[in-house]
């Protein structure tokens, strides 16, 4: 089993779908320091992790650049905070973070990641329902070199949020405000002025 297991330890790129549980997930990351991108799709398959899966995750993935939970409706702010707070890690390489429809997140996780993952590139929000301003002014404070953000269905931010990402995210090619029913006019002319790089 050993051997088997040593054919693993330096794989970079790991993609989980169909049934995966949280046991068989933390065996595979447990076994994989090198990885440099994890990808989590639940969409339409049987895929239950948990917050014992991300720990694991923070545990083991010092150089983890590109973590995707899409659909991961079952994590909590408990189980992202420990990507952003281990005290071996703090996810300083950290590139991408797809948390598209993880619905159970809120304010108290994706300060966290605004504060220890400086180095977002790309952020994606959709549906994350219970995300208000506090969050997207910390996230553009601290994660000035965001290309991408996508805040589709956030529809508790309002212009205060964006009026943050167009002073200090000026280098943003890609915004997602989708159903962000509460932003006016206001906001969308000053991303229009400061974020001219918008593709």
């Amino acid at each position: 089993e050993n051997n088997y297991v040593d054919q693993f330890k330096y794989t970079q790129y790991l993609v989980m779908s169909g049934t995966i549980r949280d046991d068989m997930a933390v065996f595979i990351i447990s076994h994989c320091p090198c990885l440099v991108s994890i990808d989590v799709n639940s969409f339409c398959y049987s895929i239950e992790l948990t917050d014992h899966t991300l720990k694991s995750i923070a545990e083991h993935c010092t150089v983890l650049q590109s973590l995707s939970l899409r659909d991961c409706e079952t994590i909590t702010d408990a189980g992202l905070m420990s990507i952003s707070t281990h005290s071996t890690n703090f996810c300083t390489g950290l590139q991408s973070l797809n948390l598209q429809q993880c619905n159970r997140l809120t304010d108290t996780s994706i300060l966290s990641i605004s504060i220890h993952c400086t180095g977002l590139q790309s952020l994606n929000l959709y549906r994350c329902y219970q995300i208000t301003d506090a969050s997207i002014i910390s996230i553009s404070s601290h994660c000035t070199g965001l290309h991408s953000l996508n805040l589709g269905d956030c529809n508790l931010i309002t212009d205060t949020s964006i009026i943050s990402i167009s002073t200090h995210c000026t280098g943003l090619q890609s915004l997602n405000l989708y159903r962000c029913y509460q932003l006016t006019d206001a906001s969308i002319l000053l991303i229009a002025t400061h974020c001219t790089g918008l593709q």
